[in-house]
């Protein structure tokens, strides 16, 4: 989504528009148009891969729901797994990785994914090419995920072919999915676009800071990694929900999880499941004894941390979530570690969840350096060059990115976000649901509050663009 905000949020209204306008029958080719038409205007490379996949998608599907025996529906699947698989590491791993077109990484898992749960019997074959091109190139999920199923968005495309204007015009769905959008920005200019200005300073920096510091700075990537990406996900959901669409909530406040097992349960949840789905399950998952139990883990963490980018760094960080789950379900198994999170009370879990996020934190920095060799000597440098006396020094603190008056803007958004994960984490809703059951008139108030704050205080221009998100970079 390279599209500034000013010229994409009126593209989206006048699609709306239009939709409302044209046939009924009409809408979902349009809605492939306009989206292939969005993402030629990113300005992707290879702008052909993208048809391609979807076009060997449909006529793969329609040769396996044809084929006749198991054996035969079985090689064509792993033929057509190799080709998308390989196809993506080609653009990961070789000279080619210049010329990977945008979401490549998240088109082409939902194309396996598609194809695996024809082989498996979950869903029939799409017969009209339509609905599968347009499954692979909506727009709002096509450069940064969620990685959806075919099951889940090819039928709401057919409703959507059929239903009335009355229905397609739902003003309180509209209101939702507003409210999600204004959320999300506020999540990402206010919040994510802060932590940003820190993390660039320290991490490129790193030789010059010591313990401190440079704590501060991997917890500044980790608030400004999970706010951007939450911030993309819920714009995203509430562009889909524009158009009558349910997509995966994927993000259900993962800091609070009580233990990194949890964590993977909250966060990033349409990749989570799709690993759990297509490599753990498919690897054996737990049916094979507990030893090979714990090789699964490590083997889909390990593919997670491949499919996240091409250094070693990226297999460590992994490789350490792989051994913070299999440690999780060993202490589990022991009854050291409680599997139901939700009977623990509020100051263990407070602990257990502070705990989670300094091992969550901690791989985090893997993730952020630019290679496993710098990540190594960040964490040297902070366990071995104390800087305690920083905290005393406000024109040090005020020295790592943010003055005085960023940081207060920062501190006043926080509590929001904090407070906001924790009421939704509590009962399982979204955003938008939440808000609905605390009455119209602090609806409207909180609503209209974060939008003029983040109209306001939301950071614009300079060396941060509020139109790029981290994860296009997968």
């Amino acid at each position: 989504m390279l599209i500034p905000y000013s010229v994409l949020f009126p593209l989206i209204i006048s699609i709306i528009v239009l939709i409302f306008i044209i046939p009924s029958r009409l809408r979902s080719v349009f809605l492939l148009v306009a989206g292939f038409a969005i993402y030629c205007a990113s300005g992707t490379a290879a702008l052909y891969i993208l048809p391609a996949v979807a076009l060997f998608a449909y006529l793969i599907s329609r040769v396996l729901e044809g084929a006749k025996g198991q054996g035969l529906k079985r090689l064509i699947l792993a033929i057509s797994v190799i080709v998308l698989a390989g196809m993506l590491l080609c653009f990961k791993f070789t000279g080619l990785k210049g010329f990977a077109p945008i979401g490549i990484s998240f088109f082409v898992l939902e194309a396996i994914s598609y194809l695996v749960d024809i082989y498996r019997g979950k869903i029939e074959a799409e017969k009209n090419p339509v609905y599968v091109l347009l499954y692979l190139c909506f727009f709002p999920t096509l450069t940064s995920g969620p990685i959806e199923r075919g099951g889940n968005l090819i039928p709401q495309f057919k409703k959507l072919d059929k239903i009335s204007r009355g229905e397609l015009f739902d003003i309180n769905i509209i209101c939702d999915s507003a409210i999600v959008i204004i959320y999300g920005m506020f999540v990402k200019l206010v919040i994510a676009d802060r932590f940003l200005q820190v993390t660039d300073l320290i991490f490129s920096e790193y030789y010059r800071f010591g313990t401190v510091a440079l704590i501060i700075g991997a917890g500044s990537f980790g608030f400004q990694l999970y706010c951007d990406f939450m911030g993309y996900s819920h714009i995203v959901l509430g562009v889909a929900g524009l158009f009558g669409i349910r997509i995966i909530n994927n993000f259900k406040a993962p800091y609070l999880s009580a233990s990194v097992s949890e964590f993977w349960r909250r966060w990033h949840i349409s990749l989570s499941s799709w690993l759990k789905d297509y490599v753990y399950i498919t690897l054996g998952g737990n049916r094979k004894g507990k030893i090979r139990k714990y090789i699964n883990l490590l083997i889909t963490f390990i593919v997670s941390g491949l499919w996240h980018g091409n250094g070693i760094s990226f297999l460590i960080w992994g490789g350490l979530h792989g051994i913070y789950v299999i440690a999780d379900n060993f202490l589990m198994s022991h009854g050291l570690l409680k599997k139901k999170t939700g009977e623990l009370s509020f100051g263990s879990r407070f602990l257990h969840a502070a705990r989670t996020f300094i091992f969550v934190d901690f791989a985090w920095i893997f993730f952020r350096a630019d290679s496993a060799k710098m990540a190594l000597l960040y964490i040297r440098q902070m366990l071995t060059v104390p800087d305690f006396w920083i905290l005393s020094d406000t024109d040090k603190l005020f020295s790592l990115g943010l003055n005085i008056q960023e940081i207060v803007i920062l501190m006043l958004a926080l509590p929001v976000l904090f407070g906001m994960d924790y009421v939704t984490a509590k009962r399982d809703l979204r955003v938008d649901q939440w808000l609905s059951t605390q009455g119209r008139a602090f609806r409207v108030v909180f609503t209209l509050a974060i939008l003029f704050y983040t109209m306001i205080f939301g950071v614009y221009g300079g060396t941060v663009d509020p139109s790029a998100f981290y994860y296009m970079s997968f």
